[in-house]
């Protein structure tokens, strides 16, 4: 609890216990008189006056506490407004709800920008605010189903102009006087840098940095999900490319003019690939295409014939007018293989025969370990 929570309780126990000690005390000196009118015989004048000063002293005792009552409600209501630009100033965002979970208190730095009309969020529930996913959702509700402090909730804001802000939202229960609980009271910190720079390095992990296409690893993982997520009556189609004697290209206009190539390539297979079809650049010039519901392996093969064509078209780089032709192996799953590594071998056995029969064509595999296909 806080400091100035404390401080009322602190002086409503002391004032209650000066009040009663000078109720008793009075009482006492009450009875004292009395008695003592009663032995000496005192007159009814001496009483009146008695019980006038005795009446006095009580009034004044209240009056007195009153006073300090006030003084100490208009402390705590200035401590909070304090309290209250302090949180504006140090935090991101904080709120304060209510029992049933209405938020009945926000400020903070970002406030201004996420939520520029204040009552989008008072008195609207808590978790009509938040924007949270169905796991942190979880997190949430068993915290607070359970009355108990969470932390580190990633919520997604967005501003009127759209820009995201993420934000790890932490919060505690509200305790009354008496110890019950009466709501929650929460902050949230901006992650906003922290989480798109965790998202470039993921990008970065799992792209080829030339030519932004999925790398090896992120190739490898993701054809192993198309495959547990295929049909038993659909094929996912695997498409290996190699450029046809791009060694030589490199070598005579330079590495420069090579990456320039291999990028221009890579633009190209994403503009001929159609729907849930990806491609992938595992290294070098070795490029991979993913095609999947493929009901027959000649739809592959169609693929395969509209890339050639697309990557047959002269390549204007600088001053220079390139040439270049490809070869592709294809094999499909579960028709040849059943998982990625047998995939991958039954393909490039089939682009091995596309390069042994003459290049710039496809080959799609056989079961018998031979490919066929036709040149384009």
């Amino acid at each position: 609890m806080s400091a100035s929570a404390k401080l009322p309780r602190l002086f409503e126990h002391k004032g209650f216990s000066l009040v009663l000690s000078t109720a008793v005390l009075l009482a006492l000196l009450q009875l004292g008189f009395l008695a003592y009118a009663m032995l000496f015989d005192l007159n009814h004048q001496l009483l009146v006056l008695e019980s006038a000063v005795v009446l006095i002293l009580l009034i004044g005792l209240i009056v007195l506490v009153a006073y300090q009552s006030r003084r100490s409600g208009k402390a705590d209501a200035i401590a909070e407004r304090q309290l209250s630009h302090l949180a504006d100033f140090a935090t991101d965002l904080y709120w304060e709800t209510d029992l049933e979970g209405v938020i009945i208190t926000s400020g903070g730095r970002l406030m201004p920008a996420i939520f520029p009309d204040i009552n989008r969020v008072l008195g609207r529930h808590y978790l009509d605010v938040v924007n949270l996913d169905e796991n942190e959702m979880n997190k949430m509700r068993h915290a607070l189903n359970e009355i108990e402090p969470y932390s580190d909730i990633l919520s997604v804001f967005r501003d009127p102009e759209g820009l995201r802000y993420y934000i790890s939202l932490s919060a505690t229960p509200r305790y009354d006087r008496t110890g019950n609980v009466v709501g929650y009271l929460g902050v949230g910190t901006n992650v906003t840098r922290r989480i798109e720079t965790q998202g470039r390095l993921k990008h970065m992990a799992e792209h080829d940095m030339l030519t932004g296409l999925p790398n090896r690893y992120k190739f490898q993982s993701r054809i192993e999900r198309d495959l547990s997520q295929s049909d038993e009556d659909e094929n996912v189609a695997l498409l290996v490319l190699d450029l046809d004697n791009f060694k030589i290209i490199n070598d005579t206009f330079g590495h420069q003019t090579g990456d320039a190539l291999l990028n221009m390539v890579a633009k190209r297979l994403k503009k001929s690939i159609r729907g849930a079809d990806w491609a992938a650049r595992l290294g070098g010039d070795e490029f991979v295409i993913v095609s999947q519901n493929i009901t027959n392996p000649m739809d592959a093969c169609l693929l395969a014939s509209r890339l050639l064509k697309a990557l047959s078209r002269p390549y204007r780089i600088g001053g220079l007018e390139l040439n270049v032709s490809a070869s592709i192996g294809i094999a499909c799953a579960p028709l040849h293989a059943g998982d990625t590594n047998t995939l991958m071998k039954c393909a490039d056995l089939a682009l091995y025969e596309a390069k042994h029969e003459g290049r710039s064509c496809y080959r799609l595999f056989q079961a018998s370990g031979e490919a066929t296909g036709l040149y384009n």
